[in-house]
């Protein structure tokens, strides 16, 4: 290996590309839990992204709740779009950071996950907010 300036063009850079984030975490699993504010949150896949009539994708679902309580929030994330344009219709893998933002968005929109009720829904975008 040549060292930067030895004179015959080739140069030996360190490259660093900067970290501002931590690593996305994804998993394939269909369940898990997520911790938010030290409470544990479990969330499941409800359902895949799947076609809609009039050429339309619906995305990925999510069902969470806290441990130990009933109340459900569904997390509906928008589908995943490849660079061409098209939906992806392979199996997604979830995100597990966006699912922690997801909890936290569902519970500023008003989901009270120790109250009783019916499931709420909600729409996030694809890191959880």
């Amino acid at each position: 290996m040549n060292e930067a300036g030895s004179g015959d063009g080739l140069r030996l850079e360190s490259f660093q590309r900067p970290c501002y984030q931590a690593a996305m975490q994804y998993t394939r699993d269909s369940k898990g839990s997520v911790e938010v504010d030290g409470d544990i949150y479990e969330w499941e896949i409800r359902r895949q992204p799947q076609p809609k009539s009039g050429g339309k994708w619906e995305g990925m679902a999510v069902t969470l709740c806290l441990v130990d309580f009933k109340r459900e929030a569904i997390i509906q994330f928008p589908p995943p779009l490849r660079p061409n344009g098209r939906p992806d219709v392979e199996k997604q893998r979830v995100n597990v950071d966006a699912v922690r933002n997801a909890v936290v968005s569902a519970m500023e929109a008003g989901w009270n996950p120790t109250s009783r009720g019916k499931p709420m829904v909600f729409d996030v975008d694809a890191d959880g907010h």
